[in-house]
Order: structure tokens, then sequence, then C-alpha cells
């Protein structure tokens, strides 16, 4: 796609975006100009496109409790049991219903109702929470559903989530662990570190292979990230947490020896980004069986 097609497509989506109600024309036109390639819903052979499928056409009311940050607890307890779901300080309906001085000084505040309203305050003291009541103030009007077309985001109420704030105390870290899941099956698992003052990602399979991205790419992350102690654990409850679905995301820490939930996501990306191992689109694709549901 060349720079004019480019440009021409962006306007065409910010139209249809704020004028239709199109939802397959307008993640069509926006996989486009994200991946300059074509979205095949048709006959989906890659991750993101059967990903992208399930997100278009296939919907349970059950799941918008599976995507609220705050009502998902209830379904971690009775799958797993309440043992891996961090502390929960408070709940809120609004950011002024917050009691700051009741909370410790370090916690982690987020949108229950998508993905990226997240606050996390390593010391209260020095936090400049009148820019933070701004931003949750306006995360808190927004619909989520709208930026990607998730359905399952589109009736969850809007609240903040108050959690306890985790470090593992041998790495000086937080590494997530994103366990890619298909009706129970855990077939990759994606590891989210700080590299070079970054979030970074790389990918590794269920038996702790690290997979080489195909060239180089300023988001890999390159460094070894230790295998952890408790994978085995964390791959069974990945299991139980995802046996339900054709395709979600089970993200999980481990921290100081502990396993904990951090949230279930239907649609990485929105799936709107195909991975950035090539030739993991197809492969990670053919772990996921929707042929009975597309034809």
């Amino acid at each position: 796609m060349n720079l004019i097609k480019r440009e021409f497509f962006k306007v065409y989506l910010e139209i249809l975006k704020k004028y239709s109600k199109n939802d397959l024309l307008i993640c069509q036109t926006e996989y486009l100009i994200k991946n300059r390639v074509a979205l095949n819903l048709k006959n989906p052979q890659e991750i993101a496109e059967k990903i992208h499928w399930l997100k278009l056409y296939y919907y349970d009311e059950k799941f918008k409790q599976i995507a609220d940050k705050y009502e998902c607890r209830k379904y971690v307890e009775e799958k797993v049991g309440d043992h891996i779901l961090v502390k929960n300080l408070g709940v809120y309906s609004k950011f002024d219903e917050i009691d700051f001085d009741a909370l410790p000084n370090q916690f982690v505040l987020k949108g229950t109702h998508g993905s990226g309203y997240n606050l996390i305050v390593t010391n209260k003291e020095s936090e400049n929470f009148k820019e933070a009541r701004y931003r949750f103030d306006k995360w808190l009007k927004q619909n989520y559903y709208y930026k990607f077309r998730e359905r399952v985001y589109k009736d969850i109420e809007p609240r903040i989530i108050c959690e306890q704030f985790l470090i593992d105390n041998e790495l000086n870290e937080l590494v997530e662990y994103k366990f890619y899941c298909s009706n129970g099956k855990p077939f990759n698992v994606v590891v989210k570190a700080k590299e070079e003052g970054k979030y970074k990602m790389a990918y590794y399979n269920m038996d702790w292979v690290k997979i080489a991205p195909d060239d180089s790419t300023k988001n890999y992350l390159n460094r070894e990230i230790k295998k952890p102690a408790n994978f085995e654990d964390m791959k069974v409850i990945a299991s139980k947490l995802s046996e339900d679905f054709y395709f979600i995301r089970v993200d999980l820490y481990s921290v100081n020896g502990k396993i904990y939930f951090s949230e279930l996501t239907f649609f990485p990306n929105g799936a709107m980004k195909r991975l950035m191992i090539e030739h993991m689109n197809k492969t990670m694709g053919e772990f996921v069986d929707i042929s009975h549901l597309v034809s």
C-alpha cells in the first residue's frame, strides 16, 4: 500500500468510526492500515484472523463478566481459587470516592472496563493525584468497545479497582507471563519485561524454548528471562482458566515464588496486529480450531 492510499484509508476510517455502525467494515479498514494486508475472515488461517472472527461473530453474555477486571475475579475464584487473586483494596464508581489516606504507600489503580486505564503508584506522597483524577475522569466516560469494536466491553460498568502493588524481590521487577490458550490448552507464552527502560516482549513455547524473531525489531525482548520455578503450575492454571473458550489469553505473574492472576484477554490488541515474528502468525493460528464455526 503506497502512502497516498494509506492516507486515504486513514481518513476513511475516521469517517467510518464517526458515522458507521458496520463493525466488520471498520475492522477490515483498520486492519488493512495497520498491517498492509487484507483481513481474511472467509477462511481465517493466521492467529489474528481467527481471533478477529471470534470478535465479530462469536459472543456470549458471560464474556462481559470475564472482560470486566473486577467481575472476572469471581470467575477466577470459581475455576482456580482466590489464592491467585491480587489483594483487592477497593472498587469505586468515580475517582473522588477513593480515600487515599486509607491506602498503603504503593498500590495500583485500574479501570475495569477496558485496557490501558492504569496508574501504578510507587509513592503516594509524590504522586500527582490531580492529574490522575483528570485521566480517570476522562477514562470513565469512555466506552472501550468503540476503540476496536470488541463487543465484550460494550456494556461493562466503568469503575476503578485498586489492587496491591506487586514486585518480585529477586528480579526487582514485575514480569508478566501471557499464555495464549485454546480450549484449555496453552500453546505459547509471551513474556513481558523491561529492557532499556521500556517494556518489550518475547515468545516462548511450552518447554520454555525462546522463539527467535525473523528480523531485528526494537520491541523484541532480547535479554533472557529465567524459567519460573512454578512454570508448570502456571500452565495448569492457564489451562483451567481457558477451558471454556476457543481462544483466550491468560495473563499471570510469578512474584516471590507465588502465582498471581493478572487478567483474561479475549482479543490481544483488539486482534488488530499481526505478530512481530512472521512465521508465528500461521503456526500459532493452527492451535485455534474454529473451522466448524466458520464453515
